[in-house]
């Protein structure tokens, strides 16, 4: 069974405008409401490939509401805790024939420690040897710094295997935990290894350390550059085709639903790496989050380019 962890879910609305420009009135031109949270994208984006999986989350409010009802409209399970503030809603403005987008995040609701035993006792009576776990975004307020890496080592205790997509510390202490993938972007890693990743020998060195805290499997995503995914046997880099894109929300979360679609195939690791990369340069040619056919990854696959790098 598959479950994703959301903390911090949102309601994700986007608007579309001609131009982007600052310190004037703008006027939207097309306004969409998507159901979005790092982990609800995943869930979204495996349904795609005819995945299931269970979404859980802490989710509050109308807000809230509105989530549990589009991912059930969307046949997405769900299990939510629910918490007395509104989850958040985050903005993204797209400009219509340009590549410039803004995107603004809220906070999140305080979730109180009683809420965060609830969560972890829901997580301890479901999980079973075998069970894919994705753990996915950031953490909202008050909720411990350390939450993925108790959870991480709970779910490992029990056989599961943990997929986690986060940032700062709570990615940092979750590493070191040891969960079986992390895929953070370049930005999000650069804050662990400590310098900047703008190229493939810079991503080549910044998989080391997670693949030393115990990582079994390392991806890195790199927006237009492409992606690293990386054992301690083998790495490999892949990069997309060149291509319009109409909204890259959501596309890591993409990316991470695919390599596990990918595994779960029986792909090498240099399939997994074209097929992500052909997955998440699908996703960012639609106005939608996490919105690709399964055919378009297939036309855009042949255009993808891999190499093997020398892990040495």
């Amino acid at each position: 069974m598959i479950y994703t962890l959301t903390p911090n879910p949102s309601i994700d609305r986007s608007l579309t405008l001609p131009e982007i420009r600052f310190n004037t009135v703008l006027r939207s031109q097309q306004v969409r409401l998507d159901w979005g949270g790092k982990g609800f994208n995943v869930s979204r984006a495996l349904t795609q490939f005819g995945v299931e999986s269970t979404a859980m989350a802490w989710v509050g409010g109308g807000t809230g509401k509105m989530l549990a009802d589009g991912l059930q409209r969307l046949g997405i399970a769900t299990d939510f805790v629910w918490v007395e503030e509104e989850t958040r809603t985050n903005t993204m403005i797209i400009e219509e024939q340009g590549d410039w987008h803004i995107k603004v995040n809220e906070p999140g609701p305080l979730i109180s420690q009683q809420d965060v035993e609830q969560l972890i006792s829901k997580a301890e009576s479901y999980v079973k040897k075998g069970d894919l776990w994705v753990l996915s975004g950031s953490l909202p307020p008050d909720v411990p710094v350390d939450f993925y890496a108790q959870l991480t080592t709970l779910l490992k205790s029990r056989g599961a295997k943990v997929y986690l997509d986060s940032n700062g510390d709570p990615l940092r202490l979750g590493c070191q935990a040891g969960p079986y993938l992390v895929k953070p972007n370049a930005f999000e890693a650069s804050h662990i290894v400590g310098f900047t990743i703008d190229d493939q020998e810079d991503a080549k060195r910044a998989a080391l350390p997670f693949l030393r805290m115990g990582v079994e499997f390392f991806g890195l995503t790199m927006g237009s550059a492409g992606l690293l995914l990386a054992t301690q046997r083998e790495m490999v880099f892949a990069s997309p085709p060149r291509m319009g894109v109409h909204n890259a929300a959501g596309s890591g979360d993409t990316v991470m639903a695919a390599i596990i679609y990918a595994q779960m195939q029986g792909m090498s690791l240099v399939e997994v790496a074209r097929w992500a990369v052909a997955t998440g340069a699908a996703s960012v040619e639609t106005q939608g989050v996490n919105e690709f056919r399964v055919d378009r990854v297939q036309e855009l696959l042949v255009d993808v380019e891999s190499k093997v790098i020398n892990v040495m």
